[in-house]
């Protein structure tokens, strides 16, 4: 009994030592998250340089018209109800690259056009100014072309059209083109009683944002359109509150800071975001060392005439297993992420596969080197897919992890736990 305690169960302190083992490995996936965060804020910086050249994304406020009414000592500025709205945006996109990255951007062919309601009778030597607005002005790649009442066209060198009103008409018409350019996304905010939105372009993998979605939409391997039908009532419903939207000085057009601005739109953004799925990856890391560890382990205590595999041996295959978080990144900027997957699991389960072989099992066991390639394989399979199914991952996990633990208990059903002794 005494000598039974002086004798260190081998199977409890191996299974303590892959312990500490994988502990240690917690050191280096933290800095894998910092690096894949770094490349992504590299990007990040990278698009940011291209809007300085190019254009911020974009978002059209519709159009204003303010009265100024002569009463007594002063003139009253009065804001126009905006009735029927049009919005018409044909999108050109094209790809910019700025060092190894591609950020998408786009020219857009603007139309709007509706009517205000006046509801101050008669107009006579009354100014007007028609204001319109987009999120950066530095966009624009031509001047505004303002139609409003009868006047024919006119192009203005200013995102305000001045105009001395002498009608006594209940809807005053109007019409306004220009073009503009921006970066990754476009927006349209609706700004009347009834608004009608269509957005149109050449990008085949379009993500409708924004707080409505499309009444209708096509999408095609070119190109897509889709149209939005937003009542006043629905745009005001958002906040609780009258959807009037009203400038906040004659020379900043659009609105205040403090308003939550409802808009409806298109991102151009790539179809996969590299950073985004290898942070995902990054995260069950831990767990696939885990798994891959406890392989050997259960190797080591069910398998006979096995030297036990040393902890340095552990250590160097779990940073072979890291360092694919490092080619997935790295590959993957220069080509699509699934190339990016493959290369780097194909490399890293033939690494793992030869070290079994000719180092673990000295060249005295095939079989197992090659059951670690198929257990890794189906892991980063396992992987992938949990990648690519974001919406199904718990379930698919849950089911895989279940199926993983029912082997491994299967597998260890014959060890004896108690002593050195497998029977």
């Amino acid at each position: 009994m005494n000598e039974q305690k002086k004798n260190t169960n081998k199977k409890v302190k191996k299974f303590y030592i892959i312990l500490g083992m994988l502990l240690i490995l917690l050191i280096p996936i933290l800095f894998l998250g910092n690096i894949v965060n770094d490349r992504e804020n590299y990007r990040d910086e990278a698009v940011n340089k291209v809007k300085v050249s190019w254009a911020d994304v974009q978002t059209i406020s519709p159009p204003e018209l303010n009265i100024f009414i002569p009463e007594k000592k002063e003139t009253v500025t009065k804001s126009l109800e905006l009735n029927n709205y049009e919005a018409e945006v044909k999108v050109k996109t094209e790809l910019r690259k700025k060092g190894i990255f591609t950020v998408p951007v786009y020219t857009a062919d603007v139309e709007l056009k509706g009517d205000f309601l006046n509801s101050y009778g008669d107009l006579k030597n009354i100014k007007s100014e028609l204001l319109i607005n987009v999120t950066d002005s530095k966009g624009f790649i031509s001047q505004p072309k303002f139609k409003f009442l009868s006047d024919k066209p006119v192009t203005n060198s200013s995102k305000k059209y001045t105009k001395i009103l002498n009608t006594n008409e209940k809807s005053l018409p109007f019409e306004i083109t220009y073009q503009i350019r921006g970066i990754n996304e476009i927006y349209v905010v609706p700004g009347g009683i009834n608004n009608e939105i269509e957005i149109e372009g050449d990008w085949s993998n379009p993500s409708f944002e924004g707080d409505f979605l499309p009444s209708e939409k096509e999408i095609t391997d070119k190109d897509f359109e889709a149209e939005w039908k937003i009542p006043a009532i629905a745009v005001a419903s958002l906040n609780n509150e009258p959807s009037n939207l009203k400038t906040n000085s004659d020379t900043n057009y659009g609105y205040t800071p403090s308003q939550t601005i409802e808009k409806a739109g298109v991102s151009f953004l790539m179809p996969v975001d590299n950073y985004r799925m290898a942070t995902r990856a990054v995260k069950y890391s831990f767990l696939f060392l885990a798994l891959t560890f406890l392989a050997y382990f259960i190797f080591e205590i069910t398998a006979k005439n096995t030297k036990p595999i040393h902890q340095l041996q552990y250590l160097m295959m779990g940073g072979a297993m890291l360092i694919f978080y490092l080619l997935l990144v790295s590959i993957s900027e220069f080509m699509a992420f699934w190339g990016a997957y493959i290369i780097a699991a194909g490399m890293t389960i033939g690494l793992i596969g030869l070290y079994t072989y000719f180092v673990i099992t000295k060249k005295e066991n095939l079989k197992f080197s090659l059951l670690i390639c198929g257990i890794m394989a189906i892991l980063y399979i396992f992987l992938y897919v949990l990648l690519a199914l974001q919406d199904l991952s718990l379930i698919i996990g849950s089911l895989m992890l279940f199926l993983i633990m029912a082997l491994i208990m299967y597998s260890t059903r014959n060890v004896e736990w108690d002593n050195d002794n497998n029977n």
